[in-house]
Order: C-alpha cells, then sequence, then structure tokens
C-alpha cells in the first residue's frame, strides 16, 4: 500500500505536469501497436478468408480429394463411394471467369451436386420462396447460378438478371436465379464465389465428365488418417487426399514467408518508438533525481524505485495500447485491398472480404507492447535505483555518467556486429530463415551503440568560433543523455526507410534484367481470369489452333503450370516446349550453356529447377528426386539451376513432352509468340485479337506490355511498405517535436538568464532550431550508412534465407540524396513550436522558479 501511494502521488503529480511527455509516449506504442495488429488482422484474415470459402462449398466435410494438376475423370468418385468408411462423397468442379460489363469482375464457379451435398452444405439458396422449391426451380434452368448477395449490392445485379460469363470458348449467359446464404462456417468467405449445378457447370466450361474435387464425410472420426492413406494408394497419383487440417497447413506454409516478413515490418515503428520511449523515461528520471533521492533517504529501497519506474511505463504502455488495437482495426480495413491483391496475384484465389478478429491476435498485441515499453524503460529505471542519495542532490550526476561513454558502448558495437553476422551465417547454415531477422536487428542496435561515440567525437572534435555556433554545441553536449536517443530514433527510422529502397529498387532492377534475359517473346496470350486471379483458366483448342495457323508467327511456345508438394512443402511445376526454347529463350543458368540445356532434356526425364528449391533442399545439378506424377512416383534428374522470380516456393521446370508423357497434360495457360517479323507486333496484336473475341475470352499482350502489367503487381506487392516507412519517421518525427518541448522546460531558468543580459528572442530561437539541426545532421549521416548496410542484410541474408533469390545490387541515389535532407526538414520543423514558445517566455517568471 505504501508503494502504491509513492506511485500515486510521485507518478501521477508528474504526468499532469508534463502532460506533453505523457503524450509521447502514448503516441509512440499506439502508433506502433496500430501497424502490429493491422498487419496480424490481415495475415489472420488472408487465412480465415481462404477458409471460409472453402467451408462454403466443402462444409462439413472431413476429407477431400483434389486435383493437383488437372480435373480428373469422375469415374474416381465411383471408387470413392465404394468405400464402407465413406458416408457421403459429393463432386465439385470449380472454374474461375471475367464478368463480362463489369471490369476487373470475376466469378469463382462452383458446380456441385445438391442431391448428394446436402449433408456438408455450407450455404441456402435464398431467393425469396420456400428452400426446397428453390432447389427444383434451381435445377430445372440449366443456367441457374447462386451468387453472393454482397457482390450483387455491390455491382446492382438483383435477382432475375442476366448475367454474362467470359470464358475461353465464348460468352455464357447465366441467369441469378438465387443468392447465397451463409451459414456461420462461410461467414467472410470472398464475395466471387458462385454456386452452379454441376452437370451444367461441365456443360458451359466444356469440362464433361470432369471434377476438381470430391468433398467426403468419413464416418469415423477416428480413423480418417488411415482412410485417407489407403485411399491415396488406390487412387491415381495426379490426385491428393487430404484433410480440411492439412489443407489449411498447406496454405499456411505458402502464406508463411509474406506473411511473416509483413510482421517484421510492423515491428519497425514499436522498435523505434522503444528509442523515444528509453529518452523520455531517462528525462523523466533525470529530472526527478532530488525526488528520487529524498524517497531513498526516507527509506524507499532501489526495488521499489525500479517498480515505481516501471510501474509509470506500463501505465502508459496500457493506455497506448488500448488506443492502438482501435486503430490497428481500422488501419487493417484500409490496408486491407492492397493485400488482398498481391495475395491473389501471387499465391491463392482468395480475396479478403471480411476482417476477423480473433483473440490470440490482440493478446499478441498487448504482449508486444508491454514488452516494447518493459524494455525500453527498464535500464532508466535501474540506472535511478542505483544513484546514491547523496549524488543525486547534485544536478549533473545522471547526466555526468550518460556522458561517460566508452568502452561499453563500443563493446556494444562490437557485440552488436558479431552477433549479426552469426545470426546471417546460421540462418543459411541450420535452415532457420526466422534468425535472418536476428541479423536485421543486431545491424541496427550496433548503430544504436555508435551514436553516442560518434556525438562525443563530434563534441571534442568541434571547434566552432562563432558564439551562436558555440552555444549550439554547448547545448547540445550537455544533453547528450536525450541527444544520443533521439539520433538513434531517427537514424533507425532512416535506415529502415533506405533499406527497404535499396532492396525494392535492387529487386526491380534485377527483375527488370531477367525479364530482357528470359521474357523474350513478341507476343502473349492467356484468358482475362489469368490476369485477374491468378493461373487458373486454360487456353480452348479452338484457340491455340487458330493461332498456330497464322503464318506470321514462327514459332509457338506453350505455357502450363500447377502446384505439387515436394517433401511435404508446396512447389510449383511448370512445362514449356525445350525446342522452342533452346531457340528463342535464354535463362540464366548457374552453369552451363542454355541453349546445349535445353537440347539435351527434350523429352526426357532430365528437368531445371530455380534457385529457390535448390537453396531449401540444397539440391545441385546430377541429383535426382522423386516427384509424384500421373503414372506415379518418378525419377527426374536434375540437369540445370536457373534464375527465377515468379515464386518462393520453388520451381520445377519440365518439357513439354514430358507434362504429356506423365502428367497426360496438353492443355495450355498461356502462348508465347515468336514472329517472324517482330516489326509486326502491334499489327499481329490487332488481328489476334478481332480473332479471338470470337472464339473466347482472350488478351493479347506485346512484350513491353506483359511488363508493364508485371511490375504493376511488383509495385502493388511492395506498396504496404510506404506506409511502414512513413510511420516509422511519423514517430521519429513526434519524439523530436516532444522532446524538444522538455527541453523548453529543463532550459527556461538558463534562457532567462541568458535573455536578461542581452540575448535576444530571435537568437534563442536559433539555438532551439541550430540544436535541432545538429541533430538531424548527425542522424541523417548515421541513417544513411545503417541504411545500406541494413540493405545488405535484407537482400543478401533475408531475402536469400527466405526465398533463395539473387539479386544484383542497385541503389536510389535519388531516395538516398533527399531523404537525409527530409529528415532535416522534419527535425527543424518540428523543434519551430518549443522554439518559439521558449523564444516568448517570461523572464521574470523564469527567474523566479526557484
Amino acid at each position: 500500500m505504501g508503494l502504491l501511494k509513492i506511485f500515486v502521488h510521485h507518478s501521477f503529480r508528474y504526468f499532469i505536469s508534463h502532460p506533453y511527455l505523457f503524450l509521447l509516449n502514448v503516441f509512440c506504442i499506439a502508433l506502433g501497436v496500430a501497424n502490429f495488429v493491422a498487419i496480424q488482422l490481415i495475415n489472420h484474415s488472408a487465412l480465415e478468408s481462404f477458409k471460409a470459402s472453402i467451408d462454403l462449398v466443402a462444409g462439413k466435410a472431413n476429407l477431400e480429394i483434389v486435383a493437383e494438376s488437372y480435373p480428373f475423370d469422375e469415374k474416381i468418385l465411383a471408387d470413392v463411394l465404394k468405400k464402407p468408411s465413406v458416408e457421403v462423397a459429393t463432386p465439385i468442379l470449380e472454374q474461375v471467369s471475367m464478368l463480362d460489363k463489369y471490369p476487373g469482375e470475376y466469378l469463382d464457379v462452383v458446380g456441385v451436386d445438391f442431391l448428394t451435398d446436402q449433408p456438408i452444405r455450407n450455404f441456402q439458396l435464398a431467393s425469396g420462396v420456400n428452400k426446397k422449391e428453390d432447389i427444383l426451380d434451381f435445377l430445372k434452368d440449366s443456367r441457374a447460378v447462386g451468387i453472393n448477395k454482397k457482390l450483387g449490392q455491390r455491382l446492382g445485379i438483383k435477382l432475375g438478371d442476366t448475367i454474362h460469363l467470359r470464358t475461353p470458348e465464348g460468352i455464357v449467359r447465366l441467369k441469378v436465379h438465387s443468392f447465397l446464404e451463409m451459414e456461420s462456417g462461410a461467414i467472410g468467405s470472398d464475395e466471387h464465389l458462385a454456386v452452379m449445378d454441376i452437370a451444367n457447370a461441365q456443360e458451359i466450361f466444356h469440362m464433361p465428365n470432369k471434377l476438381t474435387r470430391i468433398s467426403c464425410l468419413i464416418k469415423s472420426q477416428s480413423n480418417r488418417m488411415e482412410i485417407a492413406r489407403a485411399l491415396q494408394e488406390e487412387l491415381p497419383s495426379s490426385v491428393m487426399v487430404q484433410t480440411p487440417e492439412k489443407r489449411t497447413l498447406k496454405v499456411e506454409k505458402m502464406l508463411g514467408s509474406f506473411q511473416l516478413n509483413l510482421t517484421a515490418l510492423s515491428l519497425i515503428s514499436l522498435f523505434v518508438g522503444m528509442f523515444i520511449i528509453y529518452n523520455t523515461v531517462l528525462v523523466g528520471v533525470v529530472r526527478r533525481r532530488s525526488e528520487i533521492a529524498l524517497l531513498r533517504c526516507l527509506g524507499v529501497g532501489p526495488k521499489a524505485i525500479i517498480i515505481a519506474c516501471l510501474g509509470e511505463s506500463m501505465l502508459i504502455g496500457l493506455i497506448g495500447i488500448a488506443i492502438g488495437i482501435p486503430a490497428g482495426y481500422f488501419l487493417s480495413t484500409k490496408l486491407i485491398s492492397w493485400v488482398s491483391s498481391s495475395l491473389t496475384s501471387l499465391y491463392l484465389l482468395s480475396s479478403i472480404e471480411h476482417i476477423f478478429i480473433s483473440p490470440i491476435q490482440f493478446i499478441l498485441a498487448v504482449g508486444m507492447g508491454l514488452l516494447a515499453v518493459g524494455v525500453a524503460s527498464l535500464f532508466p529505471s535501474m540506472e535511478a535505483s542505483k544513484i546514491p542519495p547523496s549524488q543525486a542532490f547534485s544536478v549533473a550526476t545522471l547526466e555526468e555518467k550518460v556522458h561517460r561513454f566508452g568502452l561499453f558502448w563500443f563493446l556494444g558495437v562490437g557485440l552488436s556486429l558479431l552477433l549479426a553476422f552469426l545470426f546471417s551465417y546460421f540462418s543459411f547454415k541450420e535452415n532457420l530463415s526466422v534468425l535472418s531477422f536476428g541479423a536485421a536487428l543486431f545491424t541496427i542496435l550496433s548503430f544504436a551503440f555508435l551514436s553516442p561515440l560518434v556525438c562525443q567525437l563530434i563534441v571534442r572534435l568541434s571547434q566552432p568560433k562563432h558564439i551562436l555556433l558555440k552555444l549550439i554545441m554547448s547545448h547540445f553536449s550537455r544533453s547528450l543523455h536525450r541527444n544520443v536517443l533521439t539520433v538513434g530514433a531517427l537514424l533507425t527510422a532512416l535506415a529502415m526507410v533506405i533499406s527497404v529502397s535499396i532492396m525494392i529498387k535492387s529487386f526491380r532492377y534485377t527483375v527488370d534484367g531477367w525479364l530482357k534475359q528470359s521474357v523474350r517473346a513478341d507476343l502473349f496470350v492467356t484468358t482475362a481470369a489469368n490476369l485477374v486471379s491468378g493461373i487458373h483458366q486454360s487456353l480452348s483448342r479452338d484457340a491455340e489452333v487458330l493461332i498456330e495457323n497464322d503464318n506470321r508467327i514462327e514459332s509457338v511456345d506453350r505455357y502450363y503450370e500447377f502446384r505439387s508438394e515436394f517433401r511435404n512443402s508446396p512447389i510449383k511445376i511448370s512445362s514449356i516446349s525445350f525446342p522452342v526454347a533452346a531457340e528463342k529463350n535464354n535463362l540464366e543458368f548457374r552453369r552451363g550453356n542454355p541453349k546445349e540445356l535445353f537440347r539435351q532434356a527434350t523429352g526426357s526425364n532430365r528437368i531445371f529447377i530455380n534457385e529457390s528449391l535448390s537453396r531449401k533442399f540444397g539440391l545441385k545439378e546430377g541429383d535426382v528426386i522423386t516427384l509424384k506424377t500421373g503414372l506415379g512416383m518418378i525419377n527426374f534428374e536434375i540437369f540445370g539451376v536457373f534464375k527465377d522470380f515468379t515464386t518462393e516456393f520453388g520451381l520445377v521446370l519440365l518439357d513439354r513432352q514430358t507434362l504429356i508423357r506423365f502428367w497426360n497434360i496438353n492443355t495450355s495457360n498461356s502462348l508465347a509468340l515468336y514472329l517472324k517479323n517482330p516489326k509486326e507486333a502491334q499489327e499481329v496484336k490487332k488481328d489476334l485479337d478481332k480473332k479471338l473475341q470470337a472464339v473466347g475470352d482472350y488478351i493479347v499482350y506485346s512484350n513491353e506490355q506483359l511488363r508493364t502489367e508485371i511490375f504493376r503487381i511488383f509495385d502493388q506487392t511492395f506498396s504496404i511498405t510506404n506506409l511502414l516507412k512513413i510511420t516509422s519517421l511519423l514517430v521519429s518525427a513526434a519524439g523530436i517535436f516532444f522532446n524538444l518541448l522538455i527541453l523548453s522546460s529543463e532550459r527556461s531558468r538558463e534562457i532567462a538568464v541568458m535573455r536578461s543580459i542581452g540575448a535576444s528572442k530571435s537568437m534563442v530561437f536559433t539555438l532551439v532550431i541550430g540544436e535541432s539541426g545538429l541533430v538531424g545532421i548527425i542522424a541523417s549521416f548515421l541513417g544513411v550508412i545503417a541504411g545500406f548496410a541494413l540493405a545488405v542484410v535484407l537482400t543478401y541474408v533475408i531475402n536469400r534465407s527466405f526465398f533463395g533469390w539473387t539479386i544484383d545490387w542497385s541503389t536510389p541515389w535519388a531516395i538516398i540524396f533527399w531523404l537525409p535532407f527530409a529528415v532535416l526538414i522534419i527535425a527543424i520543423m518540428a523543434s519551430l513550436l518549443p522554439a518559439y514558445q521558449l523564444s516568448k517566455d517570461n523572464i521574470a517568471k523564469n527567474l523566479r522558479m526557484e
């Protein structure tokens, strides 16, 4: 109770008398927590939205049979139904098509068997009449479709309206018979989902007797895994038997690297805020040194002082967290479209339409916020508890201790650099990618430890002649206990901005060079749906024949891709025509001549893998790996390793003939066209646009247009980093602003003395701005160096550890040139109000303070 009374009287009085300091800490914690909560909610919502979309049709099914590469024959359904343990088995066909007259909108059409899926269904058809009659009416109309009510409302589509789907075989007209009424398990599913009778879906998509999934209900839950293994052994290897848990785990692995990197970026602003919290707590300790000394004289022990200081910080942290959590939810609603577009383009077809709130995410946010506050305030609290009362009554004691920069800070720099190197080494050596973030953390910490040494060196070396410059340097020197932390926060924010900018510029530069070398066709043809929702559709044979018969085209390379598994990890398997690639393509291989490699691998069991797969599993040229094919498990020889930036999971590239031979797939997702006369590209494109319009839904891209589209997706993927950069700089600017307000209070008597002996208002104003500018200059200098160091870690450690890509360095000199000036301007602008207030203070009043 005594400690509580001390805390209430001692701490709350300080909060009330220094509201700006209080708001500074609350603001920093709230902003950091808001970023963290927003990213966590988006990551969680991405997975939950996917699960909700699958659950809409899979519903209560506890076992699934899915196509890994190409829709399988529906005869498999009869084999599954023969199993006595299978209570329900219902077929599903899923296809994606663009909505005509609604640019950029698509439907993920799911064909279901309404006669067999009732026990597992997770939706109802709602059209204002009895639901049983609804199903009968629905089945009578071969063009009936049920769409998500949310999509209907957004696009102005009503019941009874006719919608037009653009498919590879042409326009299909469907009647909106019903809206989907979700049950609780499917709330938040993708609004683009639509359902229709499976027989009608097979007809309109020209896929007779084909299925993409079979959803099963197994009688005995305890034997589910054994049943899954038994089915997998009996069914063709081109299909996969999985539980919903395995499906979710697979998606979690697929999104793992993307989500972890977002989380790491979201922690940057919290990390920057820790510097400011440390600084303000230390300033509070310095300002209340006499009070702390008095408490010690009255019998309060060191532990009680530590508890009181930590209690203050934790209270501020709880208030900041309470503000940051709802702010994070609001922020997530603004960021969701950016992340959703990236996920759809790069990973899986699942548009995030709903923010899923998980208590775990909030508990994690509270824990991270309190941890940041606790760590940031622990050391100044311990410093306060160790001061003997006799010394604490001295005005300069704590400031002098903080001035004693030397061996401790030097060892801090050396130890941080050593740990950064060790974390980098073991992230590769032990294949522990998460350790690479430790390398980034200790790289930043090394510069944080370096900043006191640099500040002290500048103070010792500077010998200004002008009186105003001497005063600026004197004030800066006597406030090193505060300024070094402000420099640390600012250089951290600046380093983050510069390093991310370098990494993105290098990545963009590398991808640009890779595209020029590898993607060399004159024209590219694919379906519109593939550009909006990822690779899901194949071209019709009519479209391929039309293109192949054009005598202006010298050669056609047919591309097909599908997802598979290798050593329980997701990979992508792609095929091209190796004979065409030998003449036209120029992939960058680790060793060997591309033309010879393609020629020798044509039609054989020789395959190529990308760097990501090579580094992830330690594979090299000459190794033999086993892949699941339509004919079972087949051995393939790794004939080369090539540079690739299309996926971080791992990519296997095989010849078209090999794809047909082992997977029995003879269709294409896209075509690369090489013209006899490349100068005719625009003319051929216009002609193909008109001809293909008559047979289906296709888009013809020139090489330049494809590159533009690729970089649009690239920029969209990294757009969220812009917000995180701004947030970090905002936190730093707030730190400068509020710390200078504290400076105004600390130096009011000193400034009053200066004013009384002749110093002008403009001189005081210049003095404050000059000190702030000096902080900005030092932070800019160290921040640029730290930014380059951190960029090395991001580009060559984190990137290679997580994605396995080789990126060529490219420096964005324009950003690096203007950013230090921007930081200097931020520092000066943040000091304007404190400088104005200090220059306008009443001299007589301030002289009477003591």
